[in-house]
């Protein structure tokens, strides 16, 4: 506006031209001018060249004031509004993206699903589980309130097969010390459905979370409640000697246990896998431009092979982990306790591997894959096959990931993640040996679980920051195409950015 100073007469005309109806300048027109030039009317050529050159010069800087001011606009801005369009359309409709506090609860779920594993795992290696002897969802949440209450729940207990085998000297109080560890575990279960359950409801009342997501919360929801009823479903295999032979140690269906531990496991992974993929597409939409360049450089079909590496390594740490769980179930780490032989030889003799004994056909057709998922010997030596694959392989992609051609495609954080992952995998990897050749004490069994699934996470972490998300890249689409900007454009960029 001030390249064209307006002053005196000019300035008053302008103004008052500009904020001043056609139909009334020209009344006042009429009314102004000599009464024989009234019924004339004034054609454009006849206005006032000084006042036309103010006005054109007016409407000039008017245009250019506009265009300028809607191209200022920032790119956090546009990308608010992306994110906002369809909670503002309509209360009734779900939002593109989901609310960063459904992510962080999601998160927090997560590391309760993950402390309940852990102390999980304490309760089985301190003989706890089988202590308490009834499922009683709402009436169990409190524990015994007095001294008739604890006589009548051990009276209870010494039915069991564990009592009458394991504990026949155990007195009161040495059962109260394993009825809490027990009790502790089903409160804290109660506490993750509770605490899931309840937020999700409000989170999808309140249209916090996109569509997609308000079907995994259902699944998600779903799936801890079936995790209770798989719980007692486990427990109440160790409360009949049908699983032992007679004499032998008192103990829970090795499968019932691994399903236990693979559906918290599976619980785990859904709410961290969901929980990051919220927080990364606010991240990306934050600078759609930004963003639709980073996963444009992530479509690159030599990309492609690495995240298939790390979706299989993920689901290979997660088969190890559920062999462990074949090893808690058989008690098999307190059999040969050293590494890396196993007895006179790196494997133990064939026919102790496929014993018949296990076989419960004529035809021992079940031979093979009974060995496997109830041979002590078999299941330990199929446990440290896998482990060392898992090694391995982590060490394949770590190399992979250090060649010429990933070193360019990889982002900063995705070499981080590989680091992270190599340096987990040193670590599990000591912890079972440790836990192995110490005679599986309680503190390194423990710390060794939770390897596993520190281990896990992080291959999700590593999954996450490669992984290309369609739905939020069409988010990133919409919001270029509100900027006007064309997706073209910011391909180019990332070809660019590729070849730098």
């Amino acid at each position: 506006m001030s390249a064209f100073p307006l002053r005196g007469f000019g300035a008053r005309v302008a103004s008052a031209e500009l904020f001043t109806c056609r139909q009334c300048l020209r009344q006042r027109n009429q009314m102004t001018r000599p009464f024989s030039s009234r019924t004339i009317p004034r054609t454009p050529s006849q206005k006032s060249p000084r006042v036309g050159s103010y006005l054109g010069a007016l409407r000039k800087n008017f245009k250019a004031f506009t265009i300028t001011r809607s191209a200022s606009l920032s790119t956090a801005t546009v990308a608010q509004q992306a994110l906002e369009q369809g909670a503002t359309a309509t209360k009734s409709h779900f939002p593109d993206v989901s609310s960063k506090a459904v992510a962080y609860w999601l998160l927090g779920s997560a590391a309760s699903v993950f402390g309940i594993v852990i102390f999980g795992g304490l309760t089985r290696l301190t003989e706890s589980g089988l202590s308490i002897t009834e499922w009683r969802p709402v009436t169990g949440s409190l524990p015994p309130m007095n001294n008739d209450d604890w006589e009548a729940e051990f009276a209870k207990y010494k039915n069991s097969p564990e009592y009458k085998i394991l504990n026949p000297n155990m007195n009161l109080s040495e059962f109260k010390s394993i009825y809490y560890m027990e009790w502790i575990h089903r409160l804290w279960g109660r506490f993750v459905g509770l605490s899931f359950v309840i937020p999700a409801v409000y989170f999808v009342a309140r249209r916090k979370v996109s569509k997609p997501m308000a079907l995994r919360l259902a699944g998600i929801s779903g799936l801890i409640g079936f995790q209770g009823v798989i719980g007692w479903w486990m427990v109440k295999s160790g409360l009949k000697d049908d699983l032992f032979a007679p004499g032998s140690h008192p103990r829970v269906s090795q499968y019932r246990l691994t399903a236990h531990l693979a559906a918290a496991f599976t619980c785990y992974v859904a709410m961290l896998w969901n929980g990051l993929a919220i927080l990364r597409s606010h991240r990306l939409l934050k600078d759609p431009q930004a963003g639709t360049e980073s996963l444009n450089a992530l479509r690159n079909p030599k990309l492609a092979v690495f995240r298939r590496s790390v979706a299989g390594l993920a689901l290979l740490v997660f088969t190890t982990a559920m062999s462990g769980g074949l090893v808690a179930g058989l008690d098999a780490g307190l059999i040969y306790n050293e590494f890396p032989y196993m007895g006179n030889g790196l494997t133990p003799p064939k026919a102790e591997l496929f014993d018949e004994k296990y076989s419960r056909h004529s035809d021992r057709s079940d031979l093979w894959w009974r060995n496997m998922l109830e041979n002590p010997s078999l299941v330990q030596l199929d446990h440290r096959a896998l482990a060392m694959t898992t090694f391995s392989a982590v060490m394949a992609l770590w190399a992979y990931s250090k060649s010429s051609s990933m070193k360019k495609l990889l982002p900063r954080s995705a070499q981080k993640g590989v680091h992270g992952v190599v340096a987990f995998t040193f670590v599990q990897v000591t912890l079972g040996i440790s836990t192995l050749l110490y005679l599986v004490p309680t503190h390194l069994a423990s710390t060794h679980q939770a390897g596993s699934l520190f281990l896990l996470t992080w291959v999700l972490v590593l999954g996450s920051r490669i992984w290309h998300p369609s739905r939020t890249a069409k988010l990133l689409q919409m919001a270029a195409k509100a900027r006007g900007q064309p997706v073209a454009a910011s391909t180019a960029n990332a070809v660019n950015a590729l070849k730098k």
